[in-house]
């Protein structure tokens, strides 16, 4: 009988404890963001301007299945353009398809080509899948100053349970 009560706690905790690891996936985050801008810039001298930034996204094309697939949301923060200095940090929320929301940082480190702003990105969590997710990468965002639409071009990578 002793035997079998180690063997039944045994199965127990090896079966309690592999139902409680959930499996992580990691994705690759290249894709683009597209949306409206509604960005306040407060202009100090020639080529010194605070930037507050406010972009609603409508959509993602990313790969089928990816986790932001069928997202929307919203980004706001902060940009100091001094010259050639660009920094800045803000915030992103977005709903996705599953109900969860994910929670992104952007830090903004320059400017590209045709005046896109540039930087990185990670996740900083969210809820349901995106609770412990991770990852980051770096981002491209192009907005058309007379349409106020932009285009977020996004690389990294992305790992959720």
């Amino acid at each position: 009988m002793h035997k079998f009560l180690i063997a039944t706690a045994t199965t127990a905790l090896t079966l309690g404890l592999s139902a409680g690891l959930a499996m992580a996936e990691t994705y690759d985050a290249s894709g683009k963001g597209m949306g409206m801008n509604a960005n306040q810039v407060y202009g100090i001298s020639d080529g010194h301007a605070v930037v507050k930034t406010q972009t609603d996204y409508d959509s993602f094309e990313v790969a089928a299945g990816h986790p932001l697939e069928g997202a929307s949301g919203s980004c706001f923060g902060a940009v100091l353009i001094n010259g050639a200095g660009v920094s800045g940090t803000g915030n992103c929320v977005f709903d996705t398809a599953s109900g969860d929301k994910a929670v992104m940082t952007w830090t903004a480190t320059g400017l590209g080509e045709g005046g896109a702003l540039t930087g990185d990105w990670t996740v900083s969590g969210g809820s349901g899948n995106w609770a412990s997710a991770t990852g980051g990468g770096s981002f491209s965002s192009l907005t058309d100053p007379d349409t106020k639409k932009f285009v977020n071009t996004i690389t990294g990578s992305i790992t959720v349970e």
